[in-house]
């Protein structure tokens, strides 16, 4: 029996990739002749309003053309839903896609579709918000307010914003209480991690699995410009953790007080609103997706 897929696209990714990544898939799907509906997103958090319009009529199969911005507001719109994700990287960035395994291209895509080929990936929960990959608070947030304010897209913009706010960016305390600990921080920036990679290829959660069940908190604390400056391309191999002012443990859950509002971003998108406390879980088994191969 073949299966049926629903498609949403987000023609903004990427400078445009998705679009004509798409007609190649409409071609393959054509010649296989597999049934399909598409949807292209209109605006942000256009495809969690599309996600749950569609998963309401029943439908099994749900293909996401985007990059991680546009893969947490499609989870935003299905979680608890029976459904299984086909996630195509066609985003900037394409962190989260590398934790499922390394794209083979479109023909492999679809045989692991009608092979019914899927896994089950653990995914987070911030308040109210579902993610996949991580969220950032601090520096790393603030990074990406700049560059959007410059509209800036490449890695060079995502270096020289950093540069940027090594000068101006002030620390912040934070109280923060898990499983692990309760303890006082001040600090540069805190992640907390489903998968390993964010920005771009930068390992912040190098010991990170989408499959145990646990979420990976990685803080940065005050270090000077220098310092930082000489350690900042450990975090690109992951090897950061060796670092004095680095603190690294797994954990179910985990809440934060900040000593003021600041910037969050979930899955590489910045949230509208600066936050004054998160409160963090893991969500085990969230998602069933195909796997790649």
């Amino acid at each position: 029996m073949k299966k049926e897929l629903h498609i949403i696209v987000n023609p903004a990714a990427n400078r445009g990739k998705p679009k004509p990544m798409f007609r190649r898939l409409e071609k393959l799907l054509k010649h296989r002749e597999i049934s399909y509906s598409y949807y292209f997103t209109e605006f942000p958090g256009h495809a969690t309003q599309l996600a749950d319009r569609v998963i309401s009529r029943g439908v099994e199969n749900l293909i996401v053309f985007g990059g991680d911005g546009t893969y947490n507001e499609v989870v935003n719109g299905c979680f608890g839903k029976n459904v299984k994700l086909g996630l195509i990287p066609a985003g900037s960035c394409n962190d989260f896609i590398k934790e499922i395994g390394p794209w083979q291209g479109l023909n492999s895509f679809l045989d692991s579709i009608e092979a019914d080929n899927t896994i089950l990936i653990d995914a987070g929960r911030m308040n109210n918000r579902i993610f996949l990959n991580n969220i950032g608070v601090g520096f790393d947030a603030q990074v990406i307010n700049d560059m959007i304010k410059r509209n800036l897209k490449t890695n060079l913009g995502y270096v020289l914003m950093v540069l940027k706010n090594l000068f101006e960016f002030d620390n912040f305390k934070a109280h923060i209480s898990s499983t692990k600990e309760s303890a006082d921080y001040e600090l540069m920036m805190l992640t907390i991690n489903n998968g390993t990679t964010y920005g771009g290829g930068f390992k912040i959660a190098p010991e990170a699995d989408i499959h145990d069940g646990l979420l990976d908190v990685c803080l940065i604390g005050y270090m000077n410009r220098v310092k930082f400056i000489l350690n900042f391309s450990k975090v690109y191999s992951g090897t950061h953790l060796e670092i004095d002012g680095v603190s690294y443990w797994k954990t179910e859950k985990v809440n934060v007080e900040f000593d003021r509002g600041l910037p969050v971003q979930v899955d590489g998108e910045l949230l509208p609103e600066e936050i004054n406390s998160i409160e963090v879980e893991i969500l085990p088994e969230a998602f069933k997706v195909y796997k790649f191969g």
